[in-house]
């Protein structure tokens, strides 16, 4: 039979056994070998909470600093995760400077724990700021005067206040020598971007030092350089759009003695240490130790760095809109977001994709009600409820990706790491990407015969590269007009050269299939052969 089992029926031969169980344990008993579990080691663990700290808009960040805070000290004793929890802190606020009020809103309810490790943490942030003035590496020590400024509120006496002090002082003198160098403003810069990280910390009666210290950077910051006309991207007679260059220098001076004269309300920059006074007993900070901030030196001969410093403009492709997009100019939140941004493209080059990233979610690390829900349509804004936000947190990155790939005389990294970023960013959201940067290619495009020579170039390759990536899609119907200028009009020229780089980028014909019929003219017969005809060809 067909179906007859043949298999043997027991015996002690080894074959089937066939025996009933008498137990219903040894029925559900797995007798496979059991995986061990893996258990993270506990400096692994506070490592990877706190490089993720306020990322996720789903977890409150107090409730993240408390627990990384409490994790730390209750395992102060294990010196492996005590040495990295302090090297990982002082990192972290170099490479990642969005995150500097929270790793400080850490330090501060460490400190009220375990005031020994806060101290640690100052020594090396203080050994790495003398580090950094040595080499000249000033943004490093800008990140760290900002991360120590935030600590203000455990520190005694005067803390950071006399370090700027002394930052101050040296501008001074820089200046008075020579009043085209660049390192003096470089240092009133630090003190300025100090200033609000201070203001927004934990500490209490630093007002008055606040505004003396900004009446004494007044001198220097409200003066525009020399050279700042060799870096201004719109020399030529631009529209209404196109506003005379504003040095970040004295527009952040404006901008911070306004923010003095209404209360230093700062309402952008979050505060996160705020967590330990929603208690009923006694504010735990107040009763916190207080430390001696380790001695920071600036030395006689100050090194310039490894770049060539020039005066900052602060440029912005979203500056002139129905709708107040990005934060005014009068606004202390665009200096703010516009410094935290340009230092995190530009310390993060090594991997776009993270950098990307943080330009996506750069309405997680500032205050709530900061900025509009992602992707907004711009139509929408207007039915905002008045003394709502309209700021577009995809706006505000745009922008400042823009900023370096039309700094001049040369940005810091190579352009087509600025391209990759946009690339990326438009990628990883294209429902808020794509429309801000239409927007900003539009006004660009306005503006194209009041642009220095050097920027239409790089806007033109931009340009051409970024369709690249997208199919070459664009709504060429836009600027069918201008199709019938004169070739030496910047807006025609801009047009031809676009159109010339896609070939390259591509083949005529294809790049031909993408255009409304007014713009066929422009490709030439010769641009749509194979091959090229030589001169001289072999009979």
């Amino acid at each position: 039979m067909a179906d007859y089992d043949q298999r043997p029926r027991g015996g002690r031969g080894g074959g089937y056994n066939n025996r009933k169980r008498r137990y219903r344990d040894e029925e559900d008993y797995d007798r496979r070998p059991q995986r061990r579990r893996y258990e993270e080691p506990l400096p692994v663990k506070v490592r990877k909470q706190l490089l993720a700290i306020a990322e996720s808009p789903l977890k409150p960040v107090e409730e993240e600093v408390g627990v990384i805070a409490k994790t730390v000290c209750d395992n102060y004793e294990d010196v492996e995760l005590r040495n990295s929890f302090c090297e990982l802190v002082v990192q972290l606020v170099v490479e990642q400077p969005f995150k500097t009020p929270f790793v400080a809103a850490v330090v501060l309810v460490v400190n009220t724990l375990k005031s020994e490790i806060a101290a640690d943490v100052l020594a090396r942030a203080a050994q790495k700021a003398n580090e950094g003035i040595r080499r000249g590496e000033w943004r490093e020590v800008k990140l760290l005067m900002k991360f120590l400024g935030a600590l203000q509120g455990l520190l005694e006496g005067d803390g950071i206040f006399s370090v700027l002090q002394d930052l101050l002082t040296k501008a001074v003198d820089l200046q008075t020598e020579n009043n085209e160098e660049t390192i003096g403003p470089e240092l009133v810069k630090i003190i300025l971007f100090t200033i609000p990280y201070i203001m927004a910390s934990s500490a209490t009666d630093v007002q008055e030092k606040a505004n003396s210290l900004l009446e004494n950077t007044d001198i220097i910051a409200s003066e525009p350089h020399v050279l700042q006309s060799l870096v201004d991207p719109y020399p030529g007679n631009g529209t209404d759009e196109v506003t005379a260059p504003n040095g970040v220098l004295s527009l952040l001076q404006k901008q911070l003695q306004n923010e003095a004269t209404s209360g230093w309300k700062l309402v952008c920059l979050p505060r996160p240490w705020k967590v330990l006074l929603e208690s009923d007993q006694v504010d735990p900070l107040a009763l916190a130790p207080k430390h001696t901030l380790p001695a920071i030196v600036i030395p006689e001969v100050v090194n310039a760095g490894p770049r060539a410093l020039f005066p900052e403009l602060y440029f912005s492709v979203y500056a002139n809109q129905d709708i107040e997009t990005v934060p005014s100019m009068a606004n202390i939140a665009s200096c703010l977001f516009r410094d935290a941004l340009v230092d995190t493209i530009n310390i993060l080059d090594y991997n776009r994709n993270a950098t990307s990233r943080f330009l996506i979610d750069i309405d997680c690390y500032f205050s709530p009600g900061t900025f509009v829900k992602r992707a907004t349509p711009f139509d929408r804004l207007r039915d905002l409820a008045e003394g709502k936000s309209t700021w577009k947190p995809e706006d505000v990155a745009v922008d400042a990706v823009f900023s370096q790939l039309f700094q001049l005389p040369i940005p810091e990294h190579k352009l087509v790491y600025y391209h990759s970023l946009l690339t990326e960013s438009c990628k990883l959201a294209p429902a808020a990407i794509a429309p801000s940067l239409g927007r900003a290619i539009r006004f660009l495009y306005r503006n194209v015969d009041s642009m220095d020579l050097e920027l239409s170039y790089r806007l033109m390759d931009w340009f051409s590269h970024h369709l690249s990536n997208f199919g070459f899609t664009w709504k060429w119907t836009e600027w069918i007009d201008d199709v019938e200028l004169p070739a030496i009009n910047p807006k025609k020229a801009f047009i031809e050269g676009a159109l010339d780089k896609e070939i390259r980028l591509s083949f005529a014909q294809r790049i031909k299939n993408t255009l409304p019929e007014p713009y066929q003219q422009l490709i030439a017969k010769e641009k749509e052969k194979d091959t090229p005809d030589f001169k001289y060809d072999n009979d």
